[in-house]
């Protein structure tokens, strides 16, 4: 029998082949639809699509014409059952006859045949057939991807149409591999869908609810990138309502965990905003959520059990999510509505929480069977945030964690550009040993507490970050200014609050990806990195090397320590920590790897550039209060080779006017304590073109306004809009300046070329005395001065251009024992 049908298909492939009509090609189609489909091998499948051809079927499809008497889909149901037979393989379903035809099928699932039309519920359940198949290839997905099939989907279930529960599925399945892409040029469709199971979430008071959570997540994880034109997504008040009515009830814990992974997946999404008014009729609903997840953040940290972190490691994501976003709002968002009770309750559960945190990262510290993983360092990252904002409450248990969180950023700074070179040949090589780390890191034991930096090994280390800045052209520098601005961060462990949610799948789980139903989201999810912090790596206990660097280079701990730091740096006893615990030597590597990636523009340039001015404030900090430490530490030197060196990148670059005030006072601090030694290791052509780009810096601040009643002096036009952000650095880098005239004797001679002297003179001359502030004019003659009394040429300017006058307007005998030296 079974050699009988197989002679079939021979002979019916054969008359296809030989069909010169139509009605022949589908008389021969008729007879393989009733082949069975296991006896059918997929050469055979093959060779009977390509006999067909697709054009054919694509006029089946697509015709409204059929023989009187007939069903009006007889033609689609001819075709679909047939395709839906052959399309079983994924070998098959990638053939072109289903590729090309993806449209026809997004058609057909909008369809809604009645309970009686049986015809026409088979045809829909032959397309979703189709669609199966096709979501088990990379190709396939990619085709309906660009069809928008999605979109489709959609509809069909928000319409409810015959078989929207596969629509469902699919819907799901494109998401995992796809995330937020799923929903490129349809995101309206998108907020269709999220505002129909919005509703539904609302509505519903069964155990439905609660796997809806998940759903919501879900989708919330890959939401489409177009907030600019989406003000107030429909779905944020009932998702918001439905929220409120479960956080509102007794709920076991089970339930309690989505339902607050679904408010870290809002906040994420839609801000700290939507669970306030007037999404909410008050601000309960995010006091109660706030209290709820410093509740589960203590439950689970302070176990014995330390597993049991891992175990709810996207529980704690969530949490500290929600908690990061708090932070971030009570310290820079509008005032909230709050009696002081309710602040004070507030405060004191925020404490808690992070006392648990704190708790739980000294265990970690002295545990010697506790490998590292992605829990641990999502929470030191939440400890970050509140590190940068706290710096009272807890003050003494952070100071016993500081030797521990220098040692996770110096295990956390990423690999240098020569690292990932040689990492990637090794592997292209066939070696399963790739260099984790820097071989400075390398021989730097976690637990060593000495200088992690030597001058002379890091400058040989970044030669070809050196090479870079020498050799930078116009064009890289103008090139600057085309840079895109700082986008918003997103992921929790991901180092990003930009809310673009990242899906590397590659081919091979592309391939390997099938529709899942909703009640088995929980699968689905590990194919998507979901904003809220799920990763890939939260369900391991335990990370492999290569795991725990990728992990490192995405997460980026010590980018989320650094304000901290920057507090800390401030205060004799933490800055005694963190210098003892070789906090410099990091910081000055990091400072190097930060810079790295500005220049190579590997990542996002506003982030990268706060990270820097932060950084730069850190060793203010430390030249400002320590004097000594620049002298007596190497690591001073190399940061200002890196100043002196790549300041030309980002002078006078628009958006890099933050980062240039603090590169310049930084350069001029460091210069002024090492003029006896910076010529051993900078070129005279380097420092001079610091001092250059230092007076654009400085003249630039100022400028004469005319008004009516009289000029005023005023922040020039390219200042003012960040004049609060570097006024501060303007102000003590003019002091710096000025002490190193007498320390570089080509100063003078600058300052002369630049024609800074005339113009300022010129400025102050014409403005009305009172428009001065006495800082700004102490700063003026400060300049003067120095300059007068150490430079022949310069004094005689400031003569010839009402020095004398300008002497008297500033009641300085100093400048005029200078002027007439």
């Amino acid at each position: 029998m079974e050699t009988e049908e197989i002679r079939d298909i021979s002979r019916y492939v054969d008359v296809l082949k030989k069909a010169k009509s139509d009605n022949e090609r589908f008389a021969a189609l008729l007879m393989i639809a009733k082949i069975k489909n296991d006896k059918c091998g997929i050469e055979d499948k093959k060779e009977i699509l390509e006999a067909v051809g697709s054009k054919f079927f694509s006029r089946l499809l697509k015709t409204k014409n059929v023989p009187e008497g007939c069903p009006p889909n007889s033609y689609k149901s001819v075709a679909l059952s047939v395709l839906s037979a052959l399309c079983n393989d994924p070998q098959v379903a990638e053939s072109a006859v289903f590729i090309e035809n993806v449209t026809c099928f997004n058609n057909l699932v909008l369809l809604n045949p009645g309970e009686e039309d049986k015809e026409d519920q088979q045809l829909i359940d032959d397309t979703y057939d189709c669609f199966n198949s096709l979501c088990q290839s990379l190709s396939g997905m990619e085709a309906m991807l660009e069809a928008k099939t999605v979109a489709s989907m959609c509809e069909a279930v928000v319409a409810q149409s015959y078989g929207s529960s596969k629509a469902q599925d699919v819907i799901c399945t494109m998401v995992s591999c796809f995330g937020s892409e799923t929903w490129d040029n349809c995101a309206p469709s998108y907020h269709r869908y999220l505002s129909f199971l919005a509703k539904q979430f609302m509505e519903d008071e069964t155990i439905t609810k609660f796997e809806m959570c998940k759903t919501l997540v879900f989708l919330l994880s890959a939401a489409p990138n177009d907030k600019d034109e989406i003000i107030e997504p429909p779905w944020i008040r009932p998702i918001v309502k439905g929220l409120e009515n479960i956080l509102r009830s007794k709920i076991g814990s089970d339930h309690r965990e989505l339902a607050l992974r679904l408010a870290s997946a809002m906040i994420l999404v839609c801000g700290i905003y939507s669970m306030q008014p007037p999404y909410t009729t008050d601000f309960k609903l995010f006091l109660l959520t706030t209290h709820l997840c410093c509740v589960e953040v203590r439950m689970v940290l302070e176990d014995q059990d330390l597993a049991q972190a891992n175990n709810k490691g996207r529980l704690l994501s969530s949490c500290y999510t929600f908690l990061e976003s708090v932070i971030n709002h009570l310290t820079s968002g509008p005032p909230l509505d709050l009696d002081d009770r309710q602040v004070m309750q507030l405060h004191s559960a925020m404490v808690g929480a992070f006392g648990a945190v704190i708790h739980y990262l000294k265990r970690i510290s002295v545990s010697t069977e506790v490998q590292w993983n992605s829990i641990m360092l999502a929470t030191v990252r939440v400890l970050g945030a509140w590190l940068a904002e706290e710096t009272s409450a807890l003050r003494e248990e952070i100071y016993d964690l500081i030797p521990f969180l220098v040692q996770v950023s110096k295990m956390c700074i990423p690999p240098s550009r020569e690292t990932q070179e040689i990492n990637k040949k090794t592997l292209e090589n066939g070696s399963t040993e790739p260099v984790i780390a820097d071989k400075l890191t390398q021989e730097s034991s976690i637990d060593d507490s000495k200088k992690v930096i030597d001058l002379e090994t890091c400058c040989s280390e970044s030669k070809l970050i050196v090479t870079n800045l020498n050799g930078a052209t116009e064009e890289t520098s103008s090139n600057n200014a085309d840079i895109v601005k700082e986008s918003v961060i997103e992921n929790h462990l991901d180092g990003t609050r930009e809310q673009t949610t990242e899906t590397n799948h590659n081919e091979t789980e592309c391939k390997k990806a099938k529709t899942v139903t909703f009640e088995k989201l929980e699968k689905a999810e590990k194919c998507v990195d979901a904003k809220m912090g799920s990763d890939a790596h939260l369900e391991k206990d335990v990370l492999t090397e290569d795991e725990l660097q990728e992990l490192h280079l995405k997460v980026d701990i010590l980018h989320y320590l650094l304000p901290g730091w920057c507090h800390l740096t401030a205060e004799e006893e933490p800055r005694r920590l963190l210098l003892g615990s070789g906090a410099l030597g990091v910081l000055d590597l990091y400072m190097w790897r930060q810079w790295e990636r500005l220049v190579d523009r590997t990542a996002s340039p506003g982030q990268t550039s706060s990270c820097l001015m932060v950084l730069c404030n850190i060793f203010l900090n430390l030249v400002i209060v320590d004097p000594g430490l620049v002298t007596e530490n190497k690591e001073f030197s190399h940061i200002l080779l890196l100043v002196v060196k790549g300041i030309h990148i980002i002078d006078y670059d628009s958006d890099f006017i933050v980062l240039w005030s603090n590169f310049v006072t930084l350069g001029l601090l460091l210069l002024r304590s090492l003029h006896k030694t910076a010529g051993d290791f900078l070129e005279p052509e380097s420092i001079e073109r610091f001092f250059q780009s230092t007076i654009r810096f400085l003249s630039g601040a100022y400028t004469a306004r005319h008004k009516k009643k009289g000029s005023v002096l005023d922040i020039s036009e390219a200042y003012k809009i960040v004049w609060d952000q570097i006024s501060q650095t303007w102000f003590i880098s003019m002091q710096a300046f000025s002490e190193c005239i007498p320390k570089y004797q080509e100063l003078p001679g600058l300052i002369l070329k630049a024609g800074w002297l005339p113009s300022l003179l010129k400025v102050i001359a014409d403005v009305k005395a009172n428009t001065v502030a006495e800082e700004t004019k102490s700063c003026f003659q400060m300049l003067l001065t120095a300059v007068a009394k150490d430079n022949k040429a310069a004094r005689a300017v400031i003569k010839e251009k009402g020095g004398d006058n300008l002497a008297r307007f500033f009641k300085s005998k100093e400048l005029t024992n200078s002027l007439n030296s």
